[in-house]
């Protein structure tokens, strides 16, 4: 049955911690944060109920396990009157980071999507058990009810692409099914959306995610024409925790030595920001920097370099640059970082007007200064396109 607006259960599974958000429509009704705290000497999980007034509440309940955290979830949405018969679940969401080409569209999971996941565990062992154990446990306790990967690179693999490619044998490229598949997917296909709904769409634009991963997406008449990120979200710039593209030797290095799982969790979660300032905190590295402290210094530089060096990068391959676009956590609240990243490019135009507050409510704001070509500043809603992708994904097999 279809109803006219459609609940979802968007479900974000770590490595010791699960998060359900619970939509009606767009609307973020309700979520639920499982996470680990050590009590005692002993680690324990606990329960965050946030609802869509912004109040949370901490659960009243400890578990030893986090494999509970499934059915507890779904007495408390029950509970709390947010799924019942006359309002059941249309679909559970799992977005997926994983590369290759049967990924880089969605799926309502069936046998054949969990033989892919166990297979596109060699290149991304940092997130693939984590999405295989959601999936699983999702299907045992919401019985019934269709569980859907969501690609995080559906948004990006189009045939406007003009960097798809490695340059390795084909015989490898076909072994491993490589190809720089990109990230972020659902934040670049709102984007697209977004821009062309407020009509503000240029020849050659870039779209700046800057978060705790960060990568840009350059547009040629509002397709994704190059992406920063691979065959995984390690390559392109240097964000919170990861390394960003090093010399692929390192790679090779580290993993002789440590073995390639560790390997890549070091690339990905102990080095970035954090191996270069101690701190994968923006706010508290931009602090440090104003003070002086050098290591805050050399991560700032680094990540400004990164992202004015990417935006050169494509907008030499483009030919030119009309617009500029920044989102996510950093690219939305931070000035500092704007300001640095557009005072090296005010050679190619751009330049910011300091006076020009970014209006939230307004969803969008153009802070280029007089003269200037744009730069705009846009919220992103990574949730909103996978639910409306999901819909369409639904009412397309008809569940």
């Amino acid at each position: 049955m279809n109803n006219i607006t459609k609940i979802f259960l968007v479900l974000n599974s770590g490595s010791s911690s699960e998060k359900f958000s619970l939509y009606e429509g767009e609307d973020e009704v309700c979520s639920l944060y499982f996470e680990g705290i050590k009590e005692n000497g002993k680690k324990k999980f606990i329960c965050t109920i946030t609802r869509a007034d912004g109040s949370e509440e901490k659960v009243d309940k400890t578990w030893d396990t986090l494999d509970v955290a499934f059915a507890e979830a779904k007495a408390i949405f029950e509970k709390e009157g947010f799924i019942n018969e006359a309002h059941p679940l249309d679909g559970i969401l799992v977005r997926v980071v994983a590369a290759g080409k049967y990924f880089s569209t969605h799926h309502i999971v069936d046998d054949e999507t969990l033989k892919e996941l166990e297979k596109v565990q060699v290149t991304n062992p940092l997130h693939v058990p984590g999405t295989m154990r959601g999936i699983k446990n999702a299907r045992e306790t919401f019985a019934g009810v269709p569980v859907l990967v969501m690609s995080d690179s559906e948004a990006l693999v189009k045939d406007s692409r003009k960097d798809m490619n490695y340059a390795l044998p084909k015989k490898l490229i076909e072994e491993f099914n490589l190809g720089r598949w990109g990230a972020h997917g659902a934040s670049y296909g709102f984007m697209m959306d977004r821009i062309k709904s407020l009509d503000i769409l240029e020849k050659k634009m870039v779209v700046c995610h800057l978060g705790s991963g960060c990568s840009i997406t350059a547009l040629e008449n509002g397709a994704p024409a190059y992406t920063s990120m691979g065959e995984t979200p390690l390559e392109g710039l240097m964000s919170s925790t990861r390394t960003g593209s090093i010399d692929p030797t390192i790679g090779a290095l580290l993993g002789d030595k440590l073995g390639a799982a560790e390997a890549i969790k070091v690339m990905n979660k102990q080095s970035g920001l954090q191996a270069l300032a101690g701190s994968n905190d923006m706010r508290e590295i931009i602090a440090g920097a104003e003070e002086g402290v050098p290591e805050a210094v050399e991560a700032y530089n680094v990540f400004v370099d990164g992202v004015a060096g990417k935006i050169g990068e494509f907008a030499a391959k483009m030919g030119g640059l009309d617009a500029i676009v920044f989102t996510a956590t950093i690219g939305e609240r931070s000035i500092p970082i704007r300001g640095s990243v557009i005072s090296k490019l005010e050679f190619m135009g751009f330049k910011i007007d300091d006076q020009i507050k970014v209006d939230r409510s307004a969803g969008y704001t153009n802070i280029a200064a007089e003269g200037s070509k744009p730069i705009y500043v846009i919220a992103t809603n990574e949730a909103a396109y996978m639910i409306k992708k999901a819909g369409e994904l639904i009412d397309e097999a008809g569940c």
